[in-house]
């Protein structure tokens, strides 16, 4: 007798970096060490992410045991992974704060981001006024606020704002919307921070075809 593969999607998120990544000017500075430190950190989670994305597919409603082995170990590798980036976050925020754009690049603030919305919520609701200043600032991207802000709301049973977060239906094995607050409008909040609309963003990233609510 056989048993199809469930996969859990907890504690880990498979969410990808967003497609705005961009390679970073190279400054003279001493914060030069770190950004590449953030750099390097943002492209091994990345690259090993988008390989059990790849993974998942193979996997899911598979009865392959040798599968099922590989996708534990994939778990386990990428969460221990993303507790040395935790770990190293934390001494880099406090020995200079939260890294702003203006000093360690776009792309190395952008890491820094990922990492905490990787983190279990306790530690997103730690750096969470961090990353709010930052952006009132114009050191960090609104877009990212707003990734932060759902992932928060999901994880606490509330319904979202700007519908970045899905989840795993575990009847289905497909990926969906967590419930989105006032969705007919939900494509003039994705905008004012910077987010393409979402139909876009779901075909693109997760090959889901999405038609908005009308309103009424």
């Amino acid at each position: 007798m056989t048993h199809k593969i469930i996969l859990s999607m907890a504690p880990l998120l498979l969410s990808l970096a967003p497609a705005h990544f961009a390679q970073d000017l190279h400054p003279t500075s001493s914060s030069d060490a770190v950004r590449r430190e953030l750099v390097k950190m943002g492209e091994d989670s990345q690259k090993h992410r988008q390989e059990m994305m790849d993974l998942m597919d193979r996997v899911a409603g598979s009865d392959s045991e040798k599968l099922a082995k590989k996708w534990k170990q994939a778990v386990e590798r990428q969460n221990d992974l993303d507790g040395k980036n935790r770990q190293r976050l934390d001494e880099i925020v406090n020995q200079h704060g939260w890294p702003k754009k203006s000093v360690f690049g776009d792309e190395a603030s952008g890491v820094a981001f990922l990492i905490v919305q990787h983190a279990e919520i306790d530690y997103q609701k730690k750096y969470l006024p961090l990353i709010k200043d930052a952006v009132a600032q114009k050191e960090a991207r609104r877009s990212d606020l707003a990734m932060l802000e759902d992932r928060i709301l999901t994880r606490e049973g509330k319904k979202q704002v700007y519908g970045t977060q899905l989840r795993l239906n575990q009847t289905t094995q497909r990926m969906e919307l967590y419930p989105i607050e006032d969705e007919e409008n939900v494509d003039g909040r994705r905008a004012a921070v910077g987010l393409e609309p979402l139909a876009g963003y779901l075909k693109r990233g997760f090959g889901i075809d999405y038609s908005p609510p009308k309103k009424n």
